[in-house]
C-alpha cells in the first residue's frame, strides 16, 4: 500500500510520462541577418517517407520545438511574411535533441533558400555522452551472425564479456560499459523495456535489416532513463513508407569452404558443417500517406561437428583387465594385495558398475591416453521475425503497433567443460521471446505532446538433458532419486582418469517471464524550457523450476580407500562419495517496479543549454505468489518461512530511497554548429535481475541436498548409493538476505570535454577531446 500511495501522488504531480523513449526532438530559433528575433514563423516538418506532418509557430523568442518524433528524414520549411521560405532536410536520429536555427532572408514567400545539412548533424544541445549506429553501419560493416549488438564495441568504453560468462553462454554476445557490470545495460525496442528480467538480458533481437539505427547512451544521459545503472541500448525498427521495398538474401557455407578443425582427426572425412541463414523484409504503404506496414523474417539452421578428445575404458579394462593402464595399479581392498596380474576376478565384478563402464563407446585412438575422439554435430534452428503498422490519426497524431518474435533451437552434444567428454549426454536448449508494443502519439498542442505505449513481453527458456525422460539409471540398475519423469536419465558420475559420464546436474530447469509495461510521456514547451514527465510501471511474473542434483552423482578416485584405481571402484561397485538432492521447490516469482522522473531542458542562449532533473523509482524484491520460499534467520539462528517472524516476503525490505539527481550542460564555443563543449553529472540505480531472488527455493525443507560417504564396514553400494540414513552428516547451509538490502546504483560524472565533427574524404569524424569521465558504484 504504501508503493500505490507514493506513486500515486507522483503520478498526480507529473502528470504522466515515459521513462525511456526512442523518440527525438527538433528544437531552433529564426532570426533575420541582423540576427534579430523572428516570432510569428510557420515552421513545417514532414517526414519524407510517410508525408506526415506538424506544423506550429514561433513564440515571442522565435524559437520552436517539435518533440515527440520518431526517427527518419524530414523536411522543414520555415516561413514568414516578407521573407523567402527557408527548407532544409535533415535526418533524426533514435532519441535525437537536433538544433536546427534558421536565418531569413528577405524577399517573398514563394522564393525558396534551400539549405544542406549534414547527414548527421553533431547534437548541440545534450550532456549525454552516446553514439549512434545507424543503417549504413549496420548493413555495411561486417557481423559474423548477424548479431546488431556487436557494433556496440564501436561505442567508447564499450568491451565484450568474456565468453562464459552468465550473459554470453552459448555464443551470445554480452558487453560491459565503463566498468559497469554486463547485466546493468538496458535494451529498449522503440521505447519498450526489451529485456528479459531473469538475467539482465536483451529479450528479442530484431534482424539488422529490421533495424532502422540504434544509438548507445553510455554516460550522463538524463533522468528520462532508467532502471539499469550501465549503457542504455535504444533500438527503432523500420516503418513502411509510401514506396514499397524489400530485400531478400542467403548466406550460406559448408565443410568443403572451410579449413578441417586443428583437432579433428586427418585420416577420416572432415567434421561436418553446413550454416545457412537467409531471410527477407517487406515494407510500404497499406493506405498512401496514412497507413504503412513493415515486416521481416530470417531463419538459421547450423549444423556443426564439434570435435572432443577423451580418455575411455579399453575393452579389457571394462573386462577387468586393468594390466595395461596407465594408472595406479588396483589393490585388493579386502586382502590388501594387488590383483594378481591386475585382473580383477570375474565374481568380484559389479553387474552395475560393469554397466556403467560399458555406457562409454570404445577407444578409437591407438594411443594409450585420451584414445577416443569424435565429432557429434551441433544443431541450432534459429527463427524470427518482426510485423509493424503505423496509422496516422491526425496532423501530428499516429498508433503504432509492432510484434517481433524469436525462436530458438540448438543441441549441444556436450554440455561444456567438466560434464561428460563422450557423445550421448548434451543439452538441448530451447528459448523462445516475444515482445508486442502498441503506441500512440497525441498532439495537443503545438507545445504539448502526450505518448503512451502498451507492452507486453514474454521470455520461455529452457535446458533439457539429452536424455529427459529416459531412465537410464534403470537400464543399468542405479535407483532413481526423483519420481518426477522430466528429471530421469543418467546420474553424473565421475571416473578419476576418464571422461566424466552422466547428464548434466543442473538440468533440467525451466522458466517463463511475463513483463507487462504501461508507460506514458508528456513534454511541453514554456518559453526556453523543454519539460518532460514521466511515469512507468512494470509488472513482472516468472514460473520456473530448476531441478539442481535430481539425479544424484557418484564419484571414484584413485585415493587408497578402496583399490586405489578409480575404475576398479566403479567395477566393484564401491564408490566414494555420492550425492543428489530432494526437492519440491517449484517457483512462482513475482515482482513490481514503478518509476516517475522530471526534466528541464533550458536554452540559456544560443550556444548553451542546461538541464537538471530527478528521477524515482522503486522495484519490490521478487516474492513467491504462495510464499513457498524459506531463508535462514541469523537472529534465531534457523531456517523461517519468508512473511512470518519479521521475515519479508522477499527475503529484504523494499528499498524506497532511490532518488537518483541529474544534471548537464552543452555549449558550443563561438557560435559554432560543429563543436560542442558537454559535461554531467547523475546518479543511476541498477534492477536486479530475478535470478538472485530464486536463491529464495534452494533452501530446506523446499531443497534438500545431502552428500553420503562410505563407512568402515559399511560401504556404499550401487544398487542403494542414496540411502535414506546419513553415514556421515554434512554441515548444514542455508541461503539469508540482508533484509535492508538497497537498491545498487552508480554515479556518473563527465567534465567538460569538446566533441568536433568535420569532414574527411566526403565521410564524418568525430574527434572528442580531453574527455574526462567516471563511474562510482554503491552497493
Amino acid at each position: 500500500m504504501r508503493t500505490v500511495a507514493v506513486f500515486a501522488i507522483i503520478a498526480l504531480a507529473v502528470v504522466t510520462g515515459l521513462t525511456q523513449t526512442h523518440l527525438g526532438s527538433i528544437r531552433g530559433t529564426v532570426t533575420d541577418s541582423t540576427d534579430a528575433r523572428i516570432a510569428g514563423a510557420t515552421v513545417e516538418v514532414v517526414n519524407t517517407s510517410t508525408n506526415i506532418r506538424r506544423v506550429i509557430t514561433t513564440s515571442g523568442e522565435s524559437a520552436f520545438v517539435f518533440s515527440q518524433l520518431p526517427p527518419g528524414e524530414f523536411r522543414i520549411s520555415i516561413g514568414r511574411d516578407g521573407y523567402k521560405t527557408h527548407v532544409s532536410r535533415v535526418v533524426l536520429q533514435v532519441s535525437q535533441r537536433l538544433r536546427l536555427d534558421a536565418q531569413l532572408e528577405l524577399g517573398v514567400v514563394t522564393e525558396q533558400v534551400i539549405v544542406t545539412a549534414p547527414d548527421t548533424p553533431i547534437e548541440l544541445d545534450s550532456s549525454a555522452l552516446t553514439t549512434v549506429i545507424d543503417n549504413q553501419q549496420i548493413v555495411q560493416l561486417p557481423l559474423d551472425g548477424r548479431n546488431f549488438l556487436e557494433l556496440a564495441l564501436l561505442a567508447a568504453g564499450t568491451s565484450p564479456s568474456p565468453q562464459g560468462s552468465a550473459a554470453s553462454v552459448r555464443g551470445d554476445f554480452a558487453m560491459s560499459v565503463n566498468g559497469a557490470r554486463e547485466n546493468a545495460n538496458a535494451f529498449l525496442l522503440d521505447g519498450a523495456y526489451n529485456v528479459d528480467p531473469k538475467l539482465n538480458t536483451p529479450a528479442v533481437r530484431p534482424t539488422i535489416d529490421a533495424i532502422k539505427e540504434f544509438r548507445i547512451l553510455t554516460s550522463t544521459y538524463d533522468a528520462s532513463f532508467g532502471r539499469h545503472a550501465g549503457a542504455q541500448v535504444n533500438v527503432t525498427t523500420k516503418t513502411g513508407a509510401n514506396q514499397f521495398s524489400g530485400t531478400a538474401y542467403e548466406f550460406f557455407r559448408t565443410e568443403a569452404l572451410n579449413a578441417r578443425n586443428a583437432f579433428a582427426p586427418t585420416d577420416g572425412p572432415a567434421p561436418d558443417y553446413r550454416r545457412n541463414q537467409f531471410g527477407m523484409s517487406l515494407g510500404g504503404p497499406l493506405i498512401e500517406n496514412r497507413t504503412f506496414f513493415f515486416t521481416d523474417y530470417e531463419g538459421l539452421r547450423l549444423k556443426e561437428g564439434v570435435t572432443k578428445i577423451a580418455n575411455v575404458p579399453t575393452l579389457a579394462e571394462r573386462q577387468g583387465d586393468l594390466s595395461a593402464s596407465l594408472l595406479t595399479p588396483p589393490t585388493n581392498p579386502f586382502t590388501g594385495q594387488r590383483f594378481p596380474g591386475d585382473v580383477i576376478p570375474a565374481p568380484f565384478l559389479n553387474p552395475i558398475g560393469k554397466a556403467i563402464a560399458n555406457l562409454y563407446p570404445l577407444p578409437n585412438r591407438n594411443v594409450p591416453f585420451e584414445n577416443y575422439i569424435a565429432s557429434p554435430n551441433q544443431r541450432d534452428r534459429n527463427d524470427r521475425f518482426d510485423a509493424r503498422i503505423d496509422h496516422t490519426l491526425g496532423p501530428g497524431s499516429g498508433l503504432t503497433a509492432r510484434y517481433s518474435f524469436g525462436d530458438r533451437r540448438l543441441f549441444e552434444p556436450f554440455s561444456g567443460t567438466g560434464f561428460a567428454e563422450v557423445p550421448g549426454f548434451g543439452s538441448n536448449i530451447e528459448r523462445r521471446a516475444q515482445n508486442l508494443m502498441v503506441s500512440q502519439t497525441q498532439v495537443i498542442s503545438p507545445a504539448v505532446v502526450n505518448d503512451l505505449r502498451i507492452a507486453f513481453s514474454r521470455v520461455s527458456t529452457g535446458v533439457f538433458h539429452q536424455n529427459f525422460g529416459n531412465s537410464l539409471n534403470s537400464t543399468v540398475g542405479l535407483p532413481e532419486m526423483s519420481t518426477n519423469p522430466r528429471d530421469f536419465g543418467l546420474s553424473f558420475i565421475k571416473v578419476t582418469g576418464y571422461s566424466p559420464i552422466g547428464d548434466e546436474f543442473n538440468n533440467p530447469q525451466h522458466s517463463e517471464t511475463n513483463l507487462l509495461q504501461v508507460l506514458n510521456s508528456l513534454s511541453f514547451v514554456r518559453g526556453r524550457h523543454l519539460l518532460k514527465a514521466g511515469f512507468d510501471a512494470h509488472f513482472t511474473r516468472q514460473k520456473a523450476f530448476r531441478d539442481v542434483q535430481s539425479r544424484g552423482f557418484l564419484t571414484f578416485t584413485s585415493q587408497p580407500y578402496f583399490t586405489g584405481n578409480a575404475l576398479a571402484d566403479l567395477l566393484l561397485g564401491l564408490p566414494l562419495m555420492t550425492g543428489g538432492a530432494t526437492l519440491d521447490n517449484r517457483q512462482q516469482l513475482r515482482t513490481e517496479s514503478f518509476n516517475a522522473f522530471f526534466q528541464d531542458e533550458i536554452r540559456l542562449n544560443s550556444s548553451l543549454t542546461v538541464s537538471a532533473g530527478v528521477r524515482y523509482e522503486v522495484t519490490s524484491p521478487p516474492v513467491d505468489t504462495n510464499d513457498r520460499a524459506n531463508v535462514f534467520d541469523p537472529v534465531s539462528q534457523a531456517v523461517v518461512r519468508v512473511g512470518t517472524k519479521g521475515i519479508p516476503r522477499g527475503g529484504y525490505a523494499t528499498d524506497y530511497n532511490n532518488i537518483a539527481p541529474r544534471f548537464g550542460l552543452a555549449w558550443t564555443p563561438g557560435m559554432s554548429n560543429n563543436t560542442v563543449v558537454r559535461g554531467g553529472y547523475g546518479i543511476y540505480h541498477n534492477r536486479t535481475a530475478l535470478a538472485p531472488g530464486e536463491g529464495l527455493y534452494f533452501n530446506p525443507p523446499f531443497f534438500d541436498f545431502n552428500l553420503w560417504y562410505p563407512l568402515p564396514g559399511a560401504p556404499l553400494t550401487l544398487a542403494n548409493p542414496f540411502p535414506t540414513q546419513f553415514p556421515i552428516a554434512t554441515p548444514p547451509s542455508a541461503l539469508a538476505f540482508d533484509r535492508n538490502l538497497k537498491t545498487p546504483w552508480l554515479q556518473q560524472w563527465s567534465l567538460p570535454a569538446p566533441v568536433r565533427q568535420s569532414t574527411v574524404g566526403g565521410g564524418e569524424l568525430r574527434r572528442l577531446k580531453g574527455a574526462q569521465f567516471a563511474h562510482r558504484a554503491r552497493h
